[in-house]
């Protein structure tokens, strides 16, 4: 009963928000990392400082088709929220990157894809 009681009063830990939609876009190897450092500028993210140094560091061990994908617990827009990146090598220096995220972080990692691209094409 005493258990019971206390835990109507004890606040319950807040659930990140789950990776619920995804987007993606092909990338020169290179431009990986400083997208993500670009991503972790974000103010609206919160995502580990050193991620865009792992994925750099991981990636010339991958070989074509092959597979790398990062859970990540953040947040976004000061709430807690789960994201996976997963990288996937392709031909000729290139690499496939989705990116799983709750709805409204995906519409945000599409604005900071098209204004990475935008700016690669000047």
């Amino acid at each position: 009963m005493l258990k019971f009681l206390t835990s109507l009063f004890k606040p319950e830990a807040v659930k990140p928000a789950p990776a619920t939609s995804d987007t993606s876009m092909l990338f020169g190897v290179d431009e990986i990392a400083p997208f993500l450092t670009r991503l972790a500028n974000n103010r609206r993210f919160g995502l580990p400082g050193g991620l865009a140094a792992e994925a750099a560091a991981a990636l010339p061990e991958l070989a074509e088709q092959q597979k790398r994908r990062w859970r990540i617990d953040g947040g976004f827009d000061g709430a807690p929220a789960h994201f996976e990146i997963e990288v996937m090598m392709e031909r000729g220096g290139e690499a496939d990157v989705t990116f799983f995220a709750p709805q409204p972080a995906v519409e945000e990692i599409n604005r900071e894809l098209a204004a990475f691209d935008t700016a690669a094409e000047r």
